[in-house]
């Protein structure tokens, strides 16, 4: 597998190559001010079917991770840890001589590798109980890797604001699910995984929540001054919304909503950036 990688003018930098004695597979990364963070997780073939139907994540194999120095693209230094599925990145930082990655992490190889898979057959979906935040403490000294815990609330889609300082954590965003037997996310949160505290707006239990992206406030400089925009899904009504909330008071709810007459995809996934 290679990463290239890419200058702000579209200038190839280098490439990586992640080697590894087994099969990994590469979802999204993370990164830091020094470095890129690559979690490959670990996973076995089968004979026929579609990728995923044939992909079967190894629980009994660690995942390898690489740690890439943006500084010497074409370097690579390998960490092993126990298991897990992770799709999706928050934020990351270096202190005291360890990267710390913020991930979701899933502990349900089936349920990982086909999330919504019941729903999408048209069957009842159990309510979500893999998808925790976790930090991956990587020791560049001793070249020890492992998962510290946080609370175990729900969550998937995690983002956070660009502007927090990289030697420190970022307060997350994210979708949760807060009512018994939904199998889908009916809430935002404002995570602080230092401090294991969260303010929740919940939009009912049959309103589905997709990811709700950071707008950060024009003019201000302080990380979390800005707004949470993130789309809905009624389905008892047959609509689709948006919703603008203010990311430092995200239990006080909306500050907008807007709904059309009818519904749209599901899927918002994607980032701000300033026009």
């Amino acid at each position: 597998m290679l990463i290239w990688h890419l200058g702000a003018d579209g200038r190839l930098l280098g490439a990586t190559q992640l080697a590894t004695e087994q099969h990994g597979y590469l979802h999204s990364f993370a990164m830091t001010d020094r470095h890129l963070v690559f979690i490959l997780m670990p996973f076995r073939f089968s004979e026929a079917g579609a990728f995923f139907e044939r992909m079967h994540f190894a629980p009994d194999l660690p995942c390898r991770v690489a740690v890439v120095p943006k500084s010497a693209p074409d370097t690579v230094r390998w960490f092993d840890v126990d298991f897990a599925a992770v799709y999706h990145f928050g934020d990351a930082f270096e202190r005291g001589g360890e990267i710390h990655v913020r991930a979701v992490r899933h502990t349900d190889p089936a349920g990982a590798s086909s999330p919504m898979g019941a729903t999408m057959r048209g069957e009842r979906e159990p309510a979500p109980t893999s998808g925790q935040l976790r930090t991956l403490r990587l020791d560049l000294r001793s070249g020890r890797a492992r998962w510290q815990a946080h609370a175990d609330h729900v969550m998937e889609f995690p983002l956070f604001d660009p502007r927090t300082p990289g030697d420190r954590p970022a307060r997350l965003y994210a979708p949760t699910a807060v009512a018994p037997d939904v199998p889908y996310f009916n809430a935002v949160m404002s995570f602080d995984p230092e401090r294991d505290r969260r303010q929740v707006h919940r939009y009912g239990d049959r309103v589905l929540a997709e990811e709700h992206v950071f707008v950060p406030r024009p003019g201000s400089r302080k990380p979390g001054q800005g707004w949470l925009v993130g789309t809905l899904l009624d389905a008892d009504r047959g609509r689709s919304g948006l919703a603008v909330l203010d990311a430092e008071h995200v239990d006080d709810g909306p500050l907008a909503e807007a709904w059309l007459p009818y519904t749209f995809p599901l899927g918002f996934h994607g980032t701000f950036a300033g026009a």
